[in-house]
């Protein structure tokens, strides 16, 4: 039985170890949890669906594998994944408010505005809509993803972007 049908003694619907879901939003998960050793792992182009060279980067990006933990299905607001990176160079423009810690591997260097930023395991960048940068990483890294807004926005926003360049 899914986690958000379990109810309690008092008959309310509960997700494991939390509060009662309010009447009206049981559709709505309070609390998930999604283990590590179950990531399931797809390159972004198996789903990116916007051509090569309709952006910087698209090529390369698409290389890189991803483990949807959290979609637009379980929070309206934001998305967060994993991401396994090949050594790979690429620059990017942000349609979306992303933070990226480094789980393991590294070093990644980030151009952004002439500065360059290096991080490795246990590091966070934060990358703000509207940002180019261009990424270096040196071996392969892990790394967790949060981002804003949920990940279906922010696709039709690339798509926007990618269409805005070339008229």
């Amino acid at each position: 039985m899914p986690l958000h049908n379990r109810a309690a003694r008092d008959g309310q619907p509960r997700a494991a170890g939390c509060m009662p879901i309010e009447q009206g939003k049981e559709d709505q998960v309070p609390a998930i949890l999604r283990k590590a050793q179950d990531a399931k792992w797809e390159k972004v182009g198996s789903f990116f669906d916007i051509a090569d060279e309709a952006l910087p980067g698209v090529k390369a990006l698409k290389d890189v594998q991803v483990s949807m933990l959290f979609d637009q299905s379980q929070c309206t607001h934001f998305g967060s994944v994993f991401e396994k990176w090949p050594p790979v160079t690429f620059s990017w423009h942000y349609e979306c408010d992303q933070i990226f810690y480094i789980v393991s591997g590294g070093p990644l260097c980030v151009t952004c505005n002439g500065e360059v930023l290096e991080g490795a395991a246990g590091d966070v960048f934060l990358f703000t809509r509207g940002t180019d940068v261009t990424f270096e990483s040196k071996s392969e890294l892990v790394g967790l993803t949060i981002h804003y807004p949920a990940f279906e926005e922010i696709l039709k926003r690339y798509r926007e972007y990618a269409e805005t360049r070339h008229e």
